[in-house]
């Protein structure tokens, strides 16, 4: 929208949900108080910032979080246009911006571990009726179960998580990058906001192995600054990859064939890698 006095452009984002009307309005107020907190503590510059917001209303039923306008694309329609060192300088700003978003808030607990057994409990109770009827994703559920213990050995500094990170999730315009939706709500180890990036560069790619991502992957990391144990990483990723293949599988013969087509590849490819960290 832009005003009709000052020519401001601003944009109006309408919480909708398909839950109750209060949990949708808490939903809302919530994303807004997130908004206002990160436009505080992150370090804004020329190069890296949050969205700024103007206010919040509540209008029949709807919360509406109003923001200045900011003209870049997302970062997943953006990598599409790159070429090969584009592409990598993009995955390396993207990276810095998640070291940013992880320093700007105090996570309020001591070291810990991967919380694997949580994960596991989850993937188990909610897809894994779905996941087993395959062999092969069967197999590579069991292979995460294997591995837990060994990638969930060490301690790690938690960082309270964007939650949905990924290429989709962050704007540029060239020069400048922005984040969407954060959540900030969890407190967690790094790597669960860094593993869901990495898959969305794969599932992005010509193949799920191919070799151009490998690079992107490279640079996001050294963007990010902070070495990542490769087998924590790796283990992080295939229970992503397979949370989303039982939520496709859950929605239907023709989301599960998208699932077949796109998801179970990266399911395969990162049990491979899983094994080849182990």
């Amino acid at each position: 929208m832009r005003c009709v006095s000052c020519s401001e452009r601003i944009v109006a984002k309408v919480g909708r949900g398909a839950g109750k009307r209060d949990d949708v309005l808490t939903q809302s107020r919530r994303e807004y108080q997130v908004l206002c907190e990160l436009h505080r503590r992150f370090p804004q510059d020329e190069h890296y910032g949050t969205l700024v917001p103007l206010d919040y209303l509540e209008f029949a039923g709807n919360g509406i979080v109003i923001t200045r306008y900011f003209r870049g694309g997302d970062l997943a329609r953006r990598l599409r246009s790159l070429d090969a060192s584009g592409t990598r300088e993009a995955c390396r700003s993207a990276g810095i911006w998640l070291r940013k978003l992880h320093e700007s808030g105090d996570s309020g607990t001591q070291p810990g571990g991967l919380a694997v057994a949580d994960k596991l409990d989850y993937l188990a109770s909610t897809y894994g009726d779905v996941l087993d009827a395959d062999a092969q994703t069967r197999k590579a559920r069991e292979l995460l179960a294997q591995e837990a213990a060994s990638a969930g050995r060490g301690v790690v500094r938690p960082v309270r998580l964007h939650g949905d990170f990924k290429p989709q999730n962050m704007l540029c315009d060239g020069t400048k990058y922005v984040g969407l939706d954060i959540h900030w709500g969890n407190v967690g180890a790094a790597v669960y906001d860094i593993a869901p990036f990495l898959n969305h560069l794969r599932l992005a790619g010509r193949t799920r192995a191919d070799p151009s991502c490998e690079p992107a992957e490279a640079e996001f990391m050294a963007g990010y600054g902070e070495a990542v144990p490769a087998h924590a990483l790796r283990w992080a990723q295939l229970y992503f990859a397979l949370c989303y293949l039982g939520g496709y599988r859950a929605h239907g013969r023709l989301a599960a064939i998208q699932a077949h087509l796109r998801v179970r590849p990266l399911v395969l490819e990162l049990a491979r890698r899983l094994q080849e960290a182990g």
